[in-house]
């Protein structure tokens, strides 16, 4: 039995679930107007493991977002997660933050460029392609005209997930474009926490630091 906890703290989406064998059994979250992971993470971990119907101690690894977004809130999540894997000694997993945007998109033959705001008009961004393989890394971009019309020149069909603000969908609203507005959630973590958990895809307790650009 595989029972994990991730934990999903890079926006101001304060998430956690509970996964068995890749299947999700709770999840508690709640997005606030301003960061308050250091308040109510720790809070969402404990009731979301009282109304999983175990205990901490069966917990087989904890699977955290690594970033990118928030400094001072993925240093939240994980020093949670090191914390409480040094604890109950078992294994982290960790996913960076973007893939999980996209593991639970169910949109065919298409490209999708998830996006977390930064600041000003630059976002943490890559490009995955419809089997949703990497295709770019994970960089800072400007989000203006030519970066928007340079992907749609050398893709047909592209998505932009993200917390993008409205501002830009309608800058940008042209007939090939796709703004799907999602935050990093803990419950899209939950397939490639097992996948990577059934491989064994560890990280480094001591060593392991959040992803920073």
């Amino acid at each position: 039995m595989s029972l994990i906890l991730n934990l999903e703290t890079s926006t101001k989406n304060c998430s956690v679930s509970i996964a068995k064998n890749g299947i999700c059994l709770t999840s508690v979250e709640e997005c606030f107007q301003e960061y308050s992971h250091s308040e109510k993470l720790h809070t969402f971990i404990e009731y979301a493991i009282n109304i999983s119907g175990f205990q901490i101690k069966d917990l087989k690894s904890i699977c955290v977002s690594k970033g990118p977004g928030s400094y001072t809130s993925l240093r939240i999540g994980v020093s949670a997660a090191k914390g409480l894997c040094s604890a109950l000694d078992i294994p982290l997993l960790s996913i960076d933050t973007l893939t999980i945007m996209i593991s639970k998109i169910n949109i065919k033959d298409a490209f999708f460029v998830p996006m977390i705001h930064a600041k000003s008009d630059f976002f943490y961004t890559s490009l995955f392609d419809k089997s949703k393989k990497r295709l770019d890394p994970i960089r800072i971009r400007k989000f203006d005209y030519d970066f928007f019309q340079n992907l749609f020149l050398k893709y047909k069909k592209v998505y932009f997930i993200g917390n993008i603000p409205v501002i830009y969908e309608k800058k940008f609203l042209f007939s090939k474009n796709r703004f799907l507005y999602k935050m990093p959630s803990a419950i899209d973590m939950v397939l490639v926490s097992y996948k990577k958990f059934c491989k064994k895809k560890f990280n480094n307790i001591e060593k392991f630091i959040p992803f920073y650009l």
